[in-house]
């Protein structure tokens, strides 16, 4: 896997799922073009996969849960933070071993990270909720599931240039 070069990511802009859609049209125009690039250690269609199966979870359920003192303590120091409408995640997190559920392939081609993301922000554009607590964040509602979702997004895609 590539190394990310820091110096490179801008995070995105968007602040809602419609936004995030008209996003998401813009990197298929890109992709079709011919002018869609990374400069994250990761492919595009793997950033895409990433955010579609944390989106997907959110829905479903996760396999891993953080112990319950880690939950307890980021439910009160992280999570205000991360799912407030205007905040910016920062690259450069690493992923637990246990998270390897978010770790896509590396074979992941640009085309099933997108199939991904589309299914998952369609389910939030149809009203569909997402109820289920975070494995770090423990209970959230819908609304910051989605600023959540959005975040992570505006963060990862700040390495895509389309």
């Amino acid at each position: 896997m590539a190394v990310a070069d820091k110096s490179k990511w801008s995070p995105k802009s968007f602040h809602s799922i419609e936004e995030l859609s008209a996003d998401l049209d813009q990197m298929q125009a890109a992709y079709e073009s011919g002018t869609l690039s990374t400069d994250g250690g990761w492919t595009v269609g793997q950033n895409l996969m990433h955010c579609g199966v944390l989106i997907k979870n959110s829905y479903d359920g996760f396999e891993m849960n953080a112990p319950a003192i880690v939950r307890m303590l980021c439910s009160v120091l992280l999570k205000p933070i991360a799912t407030k409408p205007t905040s910016q995640m920062k690259p450069g997190f690493k992923l637990p071993k246990k998270a390897k559920e978010l770790v896509p392939e590396e074979s992941v081609s640009f085309e099933e990270g997108m199939e991904m993301m589309r299914t998952q922000v369609g389910r939030i554009q149809s009203g569909e909720r997402i109820t289920r607590p975070s494995p770090l964040l423990g209970k959230m509602t819908h609304e910051q599931w989605v600023n959540l979702h959005l975040n992570h997004c505006r963060m990862h895609f700040g390495y895509l240039n389309y």
